[in-house]
């Protein structure tokens, strides 16, 4: 029995509807409209442990720093200090180049608060492309690991789409995930090591009788775009779908790195 094609436009109105709803939970929580710069879930205190760094968890398009809530549990439940963030306003429509400026100063900030040389990032999506730019443009030594989660890193062909039908046109951010968007050339910073996770819930995406990914996917990125670099590290992939990238899986394929154990 040949296998039936995925419905693309049922995943994509599930998907899409579960990042409007990520927001509208965010907005309410109290922590969505923090200030720039600071740390949605208070100020970090001196770490107690040099061996683990602190952690800043950066959300990506359309998205706020509710998306973490379990990240942040698992943090809590090993010890690591963590920084959720959300850049200021909510990043709809910001650009990399906005968000890079304003992740060097979360960086400073949290370095000073945990009394720390160093921070790990964790980005979901967008963000790794927001860090991948801070980090290329101002060479720190600051980040000892990025994990990108989901990113874009060779773009992707439906913000393609989305960009050709003139679907978003007042959203500059989605230009970032095009798949000829200069931020995927961001070089790399030998000061860090950058790690991927990527998600593999389908084989192929096809919207419209037109094949967008025509490869392992996760509904809007395929994996071959999150581990496009060479000096990219694979931590593993996930089965689970872009929207849902953020759960105990990805956390305990992270686990070794934000631990110091690897």
């Amino acid at each position: 029995m040949e296998n039936e094609k995925f419905p693309l436009a049922k995943l994509f109105t599930v998907t899409m509807s579960l990042l409007l709803l990520t927001v509208s939970l965010g907005a309410f929580s109290g922590t969505a409209l923090a200030q720039s710069s600071l740390c949605d879930n208070g100020e970090l205190k001196p770490s107690p442990s040099s061996s683990t760094l602190p952690v800043i968890l950066v959300h990506g398009y359309n998205e706020a720093s509710i998306i973490w809530f379990v990240w942040e549990q698992a943090l809590e439940s090993s010890g690591i200090q963590y920084c959720s963030v959300t850049f200021h306003p909510n990043d709809f429509c910001g650009r990399a180049s906005h968000d890079a400026t304003e992740l060097s100063k979360i960086v400073q900030n949290v370095k000073n608060m945990t009394q720390q040389n160093q921070v790990n990032i964790v980005a979901h999506s967008k963000g790794g492309l927001d860090a991948r730019l801070y980090l290329s443009s101002s060479g720190t030594a600051d980040v000892a690991n990025l994990i990108m989660i989901g990113t874009p890193n060779a773009g992707s062909p439906v913000a393609d789409y989305t960009e050709a039908k003139n679907l978003n046109p007042y959203c500059p951010a989605v230009r970032d995930l095009t798949t000829y968007a200069p931020v995927n050339n961001a070089a790399e910073n030998p000061n860090t090591q950058y790690y991927t996770v990527a998600g593999v819930c389908l084989p192929y995406l096809e919207y419209g009788g037109i094949t967008l990914i025509p490869e392992l996917n996760d509904g809007l990125v395929s994996v071959s775009s999150v581990e496009s670099q060479s000096y990219f590290h694979s931590l593993g992939h996930s089965p689970n779908c872009h929207a849902f990238l953020l759960g105990n899986y990805e956390y305990l394929l992270s686990y070794g790195v934000l631990s110091g154990k690897e």
